[in-house]
């Protein structure tokens, strides 16, 4: 019988750090104990595990010798913090943050469709990044495209939904509509400016050049995910009121002429991506009605550019906490309980 190997996860209270504890329970490894941990704040509290709850533990308090994997969903401050404390206690991290997915020696990890080479990057590392939830799409779908033909730009503008933003953010949304359905003024706290029936063109801190750290992080977490780092990628976000899915309409060129079979091909014999297709679903995917069922990245309306040559337009939709956050660390859990823990 393979040993037991009990596992932390750092952030338990938070949306991200729900959805880990939840599918965490229906993996059929060898999984001990898991120890659901969060900020003193949340100390009191319990998490659900195997339908029994679970005391939350102090962040600050806990001793990460005790574990052997720690997965981390907090925020970038945090997991720099407390990430290089697990290691050193001999843990192995996972990170969902944005903490260490610049740094080179961290391997940056898509758990979909896992190649050799990333496979093999997994053997011995103490501390495994994931890539952050626009990249992380993005990734999924154009990394086997670009295996067939070269990419050489990818134009995006993503809408993020308020979950982007965690518990707060839903709960800053939720706030915001109901009060101004009821003529009250809106407060922002989460967000720079009220996001309940508003679009607001500029999410996270601006840089000099007028690109906001996610745009430019998303930027280079794709080309080092697709390994093109001659790769033109452009990323705008918006920050939109819906709740939970995070959606993109993107526009890729390619080197050599790729037609709309070509791509639909591809995306058909992906197993996480739901493709949409025909006139009778002219209108779909959207992140309300389409991301409730299944945790599988809906793409739609691909069609060729009437604007660039060797060019091809697509809408993506996929729910950015469970998915491209949450089940993407526990496809990487999986392989280390399976191969290297």
């Amino acid at each position: 019988m393979s040993e037991l190997i009990d596992i932390a996860v750092i952030g338990a209270t938070g949306a991200v750090g729900e959805a880990i504890i939840e599918q965490l329970g229906e993996l059929e490894c060898n999984i001990g104990q898991i120890f659901p941990v969060a900020s003193s704040a949340s100390v009191g509290e319990t998490a659900l595990i195997a339908k029994r709850p679970v005391a939350i533990s102090d962040l600050s308090e806990f001793d990460f010798a005790t574990v052997r994997l720690a997965l981390f969903a907090v925020p970038a401050a945090v997991s720099a913090e407390y990430a290089p404390q697990a290691v050193d206690a001999g843990c192995t991290v996972i990170d969902c943050s944005s903490a260490f997915r610049s740094d080179s020696a961290v391997p940056l990890i898509l758990g979909a469709n896992l190649s050799d080479d990333d496979l093999a990057s997994l053997g011995g590392q103490t501390m495994i990044s994931m890539p952050g939830s626009l990249s992380a799409e993005l990734a999924l779908l154009l990394k086997p495209v670009n295996a067939e033909v070269e990419i050489t730009s990818v134009c995006a503008v993503a809408c993020l939904s308020a979950s982007d933003a965690g518990k707060a953010g839903v709960a800053e949304l939720a706030t915001q509509s109901a009060g101004l359905l009821s003529g009250k003024p809106a407060e922002a706290s989460v967000f720079s400016h009220q996001t309940a029936f508003n679009l607001i063109p500029e999410v996270g801190a601006m840089s000099d050049d007028g690109y906001t750290t996610i745009e430019s992080n998303t930027a280079s977490e794709l080309r080092r995910l697709l390994q093109a780092s001659e790769m033109a990628v452009d990323i705008s976000c918006v920050q939109v009121p819906v709740f939970y899915g995070n959606s993109l309409s993107v526009t890729i060129e390619t080197r050599y002429p790729f037609g709309v079979d070509e791509l639909t091909q591809i995306l058909s014999n992906n197993d996480s991506v739901n493709l949409f297709q025909g006139v009778e679903q002219s209108g779909q995917p959207t992140p309300v009605t389409d991301l409730q069922s299944h945790d599988k990245t809906c793409v739609g309306r691909i069609r060729e550019s009437k604007a660039r040559q060797n060019a091809l337009n697509l809408w993506i939709t996929s729910d950015n906490v469970r998915k491209s956050a949450a089940k993407n660390a526990i496809a990487v859990t999986q392989l280390l309980l399976e191969s290297y823990l």
